[in-house]
């Protein structure tokens, strides 16, 4: 795919699209998206943004790069300085547009769901080998009790 094509298809998937050739920024699902594109590297780059991390505990940092492992399938969680981002990062040349739509929605949903599942897609990996966001192996029940006040990281 080129700068170009990604250009054309963003009209289709995103509302209040504004920028140029490599820069986009618009709104999916009431979520900001920002496109980057760079043909002289051979990338492509979904990000939105989802909170400043109040305090950057140990807890949380492993919270994020455990759903990164099994929970978060093409979009992952990343942080510049204290801001937590939902960031999709792949090659332009073999980019398809089916996949691209994919991304978009990956990151969209990853930003829905920090604070309960901490997934970008239905799929998850390693089921079983620990402690899931809900409190047990395979996010089937909830044991905490309804008075529980970790709703995941504290964000601003």
């Amino acid at each position: 795919m080129t700068t170009s094509a990604i250009g054309k298809l963003l009209d289709s998937y995103l509302t209040d699209l504004e920028g140029e050739d490599g820069f986009w920024r618009g709104m999916r699902e009431d979520v900001q998206l920002f496109v980057l594109s760079d043909e002289s590297h051979d990338r492509m780059r979904i990000m939105a943004p989802i909170g400043e991390l109040k305090d950057v505990e140990t807890a949380v940092l492993q919270m994020l790069l455990e759903a990164n492992y099994d929970r978060a399938l093409d979009a992952k969680y990343a942080m510049r300085g204290k801001e937590l981002w939902s960031v999709s990062v792949h090659p332009l040349a073999t980019l398809a547009p089916d996949d691209f739509a994919s991304f978009l929605d990956q990151v969209v949903r990853l930003v829905k769901n920090t604070g309960s599942t901490y997934a970008s897609s239905d799929l998850v990996f390693g089921a079983g080998l620990g402690e899931s966001p809900e409190g047990d192996a395979n996010g089937d029940d909830d044991d905490r009790d309804e008075d529980d006040d970790d709703d995941g990281p504290r964000l601003q």
